[in-house]
């Protein structure tokens, strides 16, 4: 082959040539930006941790035990204002699967003060949240741990959110507890929550006043 054929046989295999890496360049874009979108829905659907979002929202975070034995936990979750803490989050917790062999070691750590979504969502368990009921519900003033602690004066509307607490590893699920969650006016209100978690389509608690989650106040029955 000679002169213009050869020529043209030359340029023809350099634009193949050319197209091939173009192509291949093209393929190795498109999968590492389909990778970063992948992450950043990931990032962006996962709904923060109550700890976390206390910390976003008023720079602190910590949580005290208020009472703890092997069916009920009651802890406040709270932000600092200064040297004083203000309950953000006070949260009842009904253990159900907590005795399960699986769950020892995170349960030692929950049961030692430490928050359930970071210990868990530490040791690689994947988190749910199961909603039987958001809204929110009158805290009269006979609560007054809940007031002394939130510095809020009752009775008040205070938003709730209710649900079982599942955590999933290896392809195995286990409810490892109901919690009941009365959050602070000036942190979240219900429809806050029904804007992070959604409307509840049917609530299946049959329950409707802070009594019916919690249980009287402490000195009534």
């Amino acid at each position: 082959m000679q002169g213009p054929a050869k020529a043209i046989s030359t340029l023809s295999g350099r634009v193949a040539t050319r197209l091939l890496h173009q192509r291949n360049y093209y393929r190795r874009v498109t999968f590492t930006l389909a990778l970063c979108v992948a992450a950043c829905t990931s990032q962006e659907t996962r709904p923060a941790l109550n700890s976390e979002r206390i910390q976003q929202t008023f720079g602190s975070y910590g949580v005290d035990v208020l009472s703890n034995d092997e069916k009920q936990r009651v802890s406040s979750l709270y932000s600092l204002d200064g040297n004083d803490k203000i309950t953000r989050t006070y949260a009842v917790v009904d253990f159900i699967d907590a005795a399960t062999p699986a769950l020892e070691a995170e349960h030692a750590l929950i049961k030692s003060g430490q928050s359930i979504g970071e210990v868990f969502r530490k040791a690689g368990w994947t988190i749910e949240k199961r909603h039987q009921f958001i809204g929110d519900f009158e805290v009269p003033a006979a609560y007054t741990q809940i007031g002394r602690l939130m510095r809020v004066d009752l009775p008040q509307q205070l938003a709730a959110d209710v649900y079982f607490f599942v955590v999933s590893k290896n392809s195995r699920s286990y409810t490892y507890a109901t919690i009941i969650e009365i959050h602070h006016p000036d942190y979240l209100s219900a429809a806050d929550l029904k804007r992070i978690y959604g409307e509840i389509l049917f609530d299946n608690s049959k329950r409707s006043g802070i009594e019916d989650f919690i249980g009287p106040p402490p000195g009534h029955s």
